[in-house]
């Protein structure tokens, strides 16, 4: 700005002075003499800060203006005297001036306002120019705080840093100085366990050797006196060799006298022997007479034929009399299948089985638990085992959904209408098991239904949940005593039993008496008159230690055959349900006894799931406790600690009726 304002004083104010100085060439002598100037009128002035130099020459220039304006008003005035004296031709160069002198002014203004506008742009930019200036200082400065600002929360967060580092340090430095000392702590707790475990075992090692010395002097002692009792049998077995040869010499001189002797009943009609019982007795099956059932042991055969007996009203002798005068006027009839046994529901309609699936049910969160019927009393609760009172009889029930689903990678329940539970077990081959109960816990239906949607039904007996008694009824007693009319071997079967039994054959057999219609699992279990409808094999092979469920693989092995035999029938129907009965001997009390049977058959399925492949869901148990003794004894009996096989696939669901 300095140096316009020293350009305009040295150039620009010299030449508008010239201006006024030149003048037109006819007017030239009529111009006065002008006074000579000393002093330039032009004043060099430096601006200061926020005031330009062209401000102060302002003044200056419009004073010159002025004069300039003087000067034409002269030379105007002279022009006007010599139009005056030019006349009338004059008048138009006049008016011509006027009109240059006009154009020059509005010039001169044009010039002043373009000046003025530079101007005031020049001061509009030193404004903008100021206000950069200042925005650059408070963005320098605010940029300088924020710098400050960081470097303080750069300094903060290191000196947090630093004692967070130190407080962490300090925790591992505590926590290492605490496991330092549990380890010490730990290490001389195990060093006096380790001491205790030596003495421990140094003195088991000495009852054990003491023991064992013991056991060695006792098996001595046994030695010593089964070789004495050996000698004293060959002894008695010589004495009773020598008895028989000199019985059999003394009948040899017996017979030779008789033969000499003559003949005393020549002549004499011979006893005719009954031949008709000889006929019954190899075949019961062939004649509708009364047949007296056989007792081994003292024991009846029949389970249902137990039960009377146990029977406190009255004598054993009375009671088994008065069955066998019921049987008399009963006559039975062999079915020849089970679509055969189940011929009596001729006229009903035809039942078609229904998907376990089939209902929506909703989610529950926890296992259920049934309702009591009216009249039991839970006597016992052992795990999932309940030993129940109701009436004169005490049964064991038990829930099997934890036995099946101990491979399962999932178990839910669901709520269905009426109060009904359905049970879910999903297995990891992808097959489902479903279990469909009442109120009262009582199985109603159950199936598998593997990957591909193919469903297999094990029990099917809706009937019960339309009928669904409050108590429990056996259905047994609104039927005539059994009578078996087929052979006891055809009937039970050993496995102990000598001779190749084919046991796939014999679980194939039909019932031995027709049935009337569908039973429910329960009922099946708590009514030895219904079970006595199936063929039963007992597992004589299978031994328990007095008060043990436990059972040996050796043993595990004699089922064998039986399981092969399962499996085939399995593999033909894969609906097949098969009863595993729990027997105890008369030794401890009643609810012991009836806990231990089930576990026994329990442990019995369990093997032929474990190491023989049967679907448990194929399986029912059910313990008896001491209430059907093989053996009538009181006393310890390994006979009667045993397990029995039945197959009751015709009596728990509509074999003949059902498509």
């Amino acid at each position: 700005m300095l140096k316009r304002t020293r350009l305009l004083a040295t150039v620009a104010l010299p030449i508008a002075s010239l201006s006024f100085i030149w003048q037109p060439v006819e007017a030239a002598v009529m111009r006065p003499v002008l006074p000579l100037v000393e002093k330039s009128d032009v004043t060099t002035v430096q601006a200061g800060e926020g005031q330009f130099g062209d401000d102060l020459l302002i003044p200056k220039r419009r004073n010159r203006e002025d004069q300039g304006n003087g000067n034409e008003g002269r030379q105007d005035r002279k022009r006007n005297r010599e139009d005056e004296g030019g006349g009338k031709n004059n008048r138009e160069a006049k008016e011509q001036l006027d009109r240059q002198r006009e154009e020059r002014r509005q010039q001169e203004r044009s010039k002043r306002q373009r000046e003025e506008q530079r101007q005031q742009d020049d001061q509009q930019k030193a404004r903008e120019e100021r206000r950069q200036r200042d925005a650059d200082r408070d963005r320098q400065r605010k940029e300088e705080n924020q710098q400050r600002n960081r470097e303080e929360r750069s300094k903060k967060q290191r000196d947090a840093e630093r004692e967070e580092q130190r407080r962490q340090d300090d925790q591992q430095k505590a926590r290492e100085e605490r496991r330092q000392r549990d380890a010490e702590r730990d290490r001389k707790r195990q060093e006096e366990t380790q001491q205790g475990n030596r003495e421990e075992r140094r003195k088991k090692q000495r009852d054990a050797e003491r023991e064992e010395q013991r056991r060695q002097d006792e098996q001595q002692k046994a030695h010593e006196e089964r070789s004495k009792k050996q000698r004293d049998a060959a002894r008695e077995e010589q004495r009773q060799g020598e008895e028989q040869q000199r019985n059999r010499e003394e009948r040899r001189r017996e017979a030779e006298r008789e033969r000499k002797r003559p003949d005393e009943t020549a002549g004499r009609p011979r006893r005719e022997r009954d031949k008709e019982r000889e006929r019954i007795a190899r075949d019961p099956s062939r004649t509708t007479g009364t047949i007296e059932l056989p007792f081994i042991d003292g024991a009846a055969v029949l389970d249902s034929d137990k039960d009377w007996d146990n029977r406190r009203d009255r004598s054993r002798e009375e009671l088994r009399r008065e069955r066998e005068e019921k049987r008399r006027d009963v006559r039975v009839r062999v079915p020849e299948s089970d679509r055969d046994a189940q011929v009596g529901w001729e006229g009903r309609d035809r039942i078609r089985y229904e998907s376990g699936d089939r209902e929506r049910g909703e989610r529950r969160d926890r296992r259920p638990r049934y309702e009591e019927r009216d009249g039991w009393r839970v006597q016992r609760e052992v795990d999932n085992r309940f030993v129940i009172n109701f009436g004169d009889r005490i049964i064991v029930r038990s829930d099997d959904g934890r036995r099946l689903s101990r491979r399962a990678t999932e178990t839910y329940y669901e709520d269905l209408p009426n109060g009904r539970v359905r049970e879910v077990i999903e297995r990891p081959n992808g097959d489902r098991v479903v279990t469909i109960r009442n109120r009262y816990g009582e199985i109603i239906q159950r199936s598998r239904i593997d990957g591909r949607g193919r469903e297999y039904v094990m029990f099917y007996a809706p009937e019960i949940d339309r009928d669904s008694r409050p108590t429990f009824v056996d259905p047994g007693e609104r039927l005539p005593p059994m009578r078996l009319t087929i052979p006891v071997d055809d009937y039970i079967v050993d496995t102990s039993a000598e001779g190749s039994i084919d046991y796939r054959d014999f679980l194939g057999r039909p019932p031995v008496e027709p049935v009337e219609r569908v039973y429910s699992l329960d009922e099946v279990k708590y009514s030895a008159r219904i079970r006595d409808k199936v063929r039963r094999i007992d597992l004589d092979t299978i031994t328990f230690a007095t008060g043990s469920a436990e059972i040996s693989m050796n043993q595990a092995a004699t089922l064998r055959r039986v399981a092969e035999a399962m499996n085939e029938i399995l593999d033909k129907d894969p609906g097949e349900t098969f009863l595993i009965e729990g027997h105890t001997d008369a030794v401890g009390s009643d609810e012991s006894n009836l806990v231990l049977s089930d576990e026994r058959a329990e442990a019995v399925a369990n093997i032929l799931t474990d190491v023989y492949d049967i679907p448990p869901e194929n399986l029912a148990t059910q313990g008896y406790g001491e209430r059907f003794l093989k053996i009538a004894t009181d006393a310890a009996e390994q006979l009667n600690r045993r397990v029995t096989i039945r197959r009751v696939t015709p009596l728990v669901k509509p074999v003949a009726m059902a498509e």
